[in-house]
């Protein structure tokens, strides 16, 4: 590999770390490169995530005219990095970079002989093989998100398992939220009386055990080999001790209830959105508890969209002659309540740094 090419990946791979993977921050670092007609040289980079291949593929897509392949060691020097530990090409330097340091770095293991990876396998044919019993009006719905969540738990796991111990964290997260997101699909579906209390028990034990073992994990790393890094606390909260989830899921009784009315029968569209809207409220509130503040936030502020949709659906099914707008009370006053919940929540999010 073109030492030059090798200097600007390693530089990145370095960038990245510093900034903890959020492709918020990296993108304008990614911008640069494509500006200065080098994003190519990041194309073939092996570990990069699905979103940073988005990123480097829609700037290259962007500045292809301007790239630039061939006497790059007469190029400009890479710019220092925020943390002051750029990677150089000097001898010196090789010995010094944070990808071969022993605290920064974890020594990658088989993800399929992982007890967490092994359990979140059994989970998603659980859950596959359960879903097979689902109302045929819920395939297009709860069936395929939970069984994506599922799946997005032991995808996210077996992406975890390499060196980069902040991308690990990263991964770990989605996969923690996506757990989450099981659970609460589990209980939309138990509420529906689409799966016993004994299947939703049997899962929802499942889920806090895939939870704890990777909490576990986190916290050794972040104990050992991520000391000097400021890595966030691998425990999150328990979103079935936060009180705009219960109402979120009440939410969703109503929305169900109310659209079993013969009323709503010729309104199938009304009827999808209205569900769609309520379960994604839900849903977005359970995912939104893990690792880092601006993960969730933006799931919080997913979960307000939801309800603005929701809001607008209502309005539609009182402006047809649908539903009156005073029977329509109970649930105007749960949306309104998990919405003042939220944005507290976000209030106080966004006055603190920003994890």
């Amino acid at each position: 590999m073109n030492k030059k090419v090798e200097e600007i990946q390693n530089w990145y791979r370095n960038e990245r770390e510093v900034f903890n993977y959020s492709i918020m921050d990296i993108g304008e670092k990614l911008k640069n490169l494509a500006e200065k007609g080098l994003i190519w040289v990041l194309k073939d980079l092996k570990d990069t995530t699905e979103s940073e291949r988005i990123v480097i593929n829609y700037y290259l897509d962007k500045y292809r005219a301007v790239q630039i392949y061939d006497n790059l060691q007469h190029l400009f020097p890479i710019p220092p990095s925020n943390s002051q530990c750029a990677i150089t090409p000097s001898k010196s330097s090789k010995k010094d970079t944070p990808l071969q340091n022993k605290q920064h770095t974890l020594k990658v293991r088989d993800s399929k002989q992982f007890f967490g990876y092994k359990k979140a396998k059994k989970l998603e044919e659980q859950i596959i093989e359960l879903c097979k019993n689902f109302p045929s009006y819920e395939v297009d719905h709860i069936v395929g998100q939970i069984m994506r969540s599922a799946e997005s738990i032991k995808k996210r796991i077996q992406i975890g398992e390499q060196i980069y111990i902040r991308e690990k964290f990263n991964q770990y997260s989605i996969a923690i939220g996506s757990a989450k997101e099981t659970s609460a699909w589990l209980q939309v579906s138990l509420g529906q009386k689409y799966i016993t209390q004994n299947q939703f028990e049997e899962l929802d034990t499942m889920v806090d055990h895939v939870i704890g073992i990777l909490t576990r994990n986190l916290s050794n790393i972040k104990e050992k080999e991520g000391k000097g890094l400021d890595l966030p606390s691998p425990y999150t909260p328990n979103v079935k001790n936060f009180g705009a989830y219960d109402n979120a899921l009440l939410l969703v009784e109503k929305i169900y209830e109310v659209t079993r009315k013969r009323e709503f029968w010729k309104e199938k569209n009304l009827v999808s959105d209205m569900r769609k809207q309520a379960t994604s409220c839900v849903a977005n509130i359970a995912e939104a508890h893990q690792l880092y503040r601006k993960k969730k936030f933006r799931f919080f502020n997913d979960s307000l969209k939801a309800l603005g949709g929701l809001e607008s659906s209502l309005e539609t099914s009182v402006s047809k002659g649908i539903i009156s707008k005073e029977s329509l009370k109970g649930i105007s006053e749960l949306r309104i309540s998990i919405r003042n919940v939220l944005s507290a929540n976000m209030g106080n999010i966004s006055n603190e740094k920003a994890g």
